[in-house]
């Protein structure tokens, strides 16, 4: 192997490894005890602890990176408190999950809320800025992902059938609000972070967010995945039922 070879290897190692500590909810865009049916690994009307956006603060390269981030996974826990092992990847990378139409809302709805220059195709009043936006995001992107947005009437995320438990009325508008807006739209403009535990090797929650190009971890090139790979730690702070969440 070349000295050229050799030290491109070594910078892609460094830009795909990370290192974070406990991440927190963002309560100001998000909700606690959102109802909806799953109908999954639980069925019927489900809890979620909360749904919204989750900042996490990555360290790499002895710095710490500030990244808001939303959940991929709908049947996947992460617990509080733990650190997990992370590849940083772009949603093509991640097949048959339409993560570019995630990333298209992450990009337009997400993103311009830590930098207000970017162009995005939503007016500025729908952007992730409440608590109603930030769940209704999440449910979307759980129906992008696990029904491949077939709305909130069939499949395995549905508007709560609980009449006791309703989903919230502003939620449910946000979430069908962005799941029409992103419909037929396609991006790869957001980093993905595949958590998983360090214990078992078993996948954790996946998160997605806006792309930082400029600075922090970086996609290793895809021929580099696999050799570059668990290399990187994460941890992020959700819950379900008050102890752990699928986010």
């Amino acid at each position: 192997m070349t000295s050229r070879l050799l030290g491109l290897l070594i910078l892609l190692t460094t830009l795909s490894r990370a290192a974070a500590i406990v991440a927190t909810v963002d309560p100001s865009r998000g909700e606690y005890s959102v109802w909806f049916n799953e109908h999954g690994a639980n069925g019927g009307a489900t809890q979620a602890y909360f749904a919204g956006v989750l900042s996490i603060t990555v360290a790499a390269n002895n710095s710490n990176y500030y990244r808001d981030t939303l959940c991929v996974d709908l049947y996947t826990n992460i617990y509080v408190g733990l650190t997990y092992g992370t590849d940083v990847v772009a949603p093509d990378q991640i097949p048959d999950r339409n993560l570019n139409r995630v990333s298209w809302l992450v990009d337009n709805a997400l993103l311009p809320t830590q930098n207000t220059s970017i162009l995005s195709a939503f007016d500025k009043t729908d952007w992730v800025y409440s608590p109603a936006q930030g769940a209704g995001i999440q449910l979307a992107i759980w129906d992008i992902v696990v029904d491949g947005g077939d709305g909130f009437s069939a499949g395995q995320v549905e508007a709560s059938s609980d009449p006791n438990n309703p989903t919230d009325p502003d939620v449910f508008n946000w979430a069908n609000f962005y799941l029409d807006q992103s419909a037929g739209m396609s991006s790869n403009l957001a980093f993905v972070y595949k958590t998983f535990s360090h214990e078992s090797g078993s996948p954790a929650q996946m998160l997605a967010g806006p792309e930082f190009r400029d600075d922090g971890p970086q996609p290793a090139p895809e021929p580099c995945t696999a050799a570059l790979g668990g290399a990187s730690l994460i941890a992020a702070a959700c819950s379900w039922n008050g102890s752990k969440t699928r986010r």
